[in-house]
């Protein structure tokens, strides 16, 4: 049970939201109270909600928050001293220069609506070329796909490199290979390359 209000079970959640004593902490820090009453059986799904509200900026100032709340309990826990919420709100408040938990201004960090990103044909007459890479332990691995204007797979590929380099050299490197199964093919039409490289 919890041992600072006595709840039947002491989860994640009760500790960083459902118990008054946490409960307290959010509502001083200025949580929106629909966030803080509505009842949730996992953490992760709150703090996915909450940061569908919050932006960047508000998200890391609840972090710090839940930070010095969980070490609130810890103190009561182990030492036996539990601070007042106003209190562990303030030293939280002090770990940030420009501290805000509830901003509606900005953007918040998860979009309200994820975007459903999915393949898109190439125009009629194209064969699109889609590749990816991953960057791991001094080794990168490459996937590459290419489908007509139907979307029928014409042929793909991977490979591995024992190589160390960077994210976009990792990249340009799968995009090689691309070309050369382009080349292999002996496709006669436009080709379309695309990768999701952020840079």
């Amino acid at each position: 049970e919890c041992p600072r209000c006595s709840a039947e079970k002491e989860t994640l959640i009760h500790v960083l939201k459902d118990c008054p004593i946490a409960r307290a902490i959010l509502s001083i820090g200025g949580l929106d109270n629909s966030l803080i009453r509505k009842d949730y059986h996992c953490c992760i799904d709150w703090l996915e909600d909450v940061m569908q509200v919050l932006n960047k900026r508000a998200t890391a100032d609840l972090m710090i928050t839940l930070w010095n709340s969980w070490n609130n309990r810890n103190n009561f826990i182990f030492r036996g001293k539990e601070e007042e919420a106003h209190v562990v709100w303030e030293r939280a408040r002090t770990l940030s220069k420009d501290f805000r938990i509830f901003n509606l201004i900005n953007d918040s960090l998860l979009p309200a609506n994820p975007a459903v990103k999915r393949w898109e044909k190439p125009p009629t007459g194209y064969v699109k070329i889609n590749f990816d890479v991953s960057v791991s332990n001094n080794r990168i691995g490459f996937g590459v796909i290419a489908r007509d204007d139907e979307g029928f797979v014409i042929s793909g590929g991977e490979g591995l490199k024992n190589e160390m380099m960077l994210a976009e050299w990792a990249e340009i490197y799968a995009f090689e290979e691309s070309i050369k199964m382009v080349c292999a093919l002996n496709i006669q039409t436009i080709v379309v390359f695309e990768t999701d490289n952020a840079s």
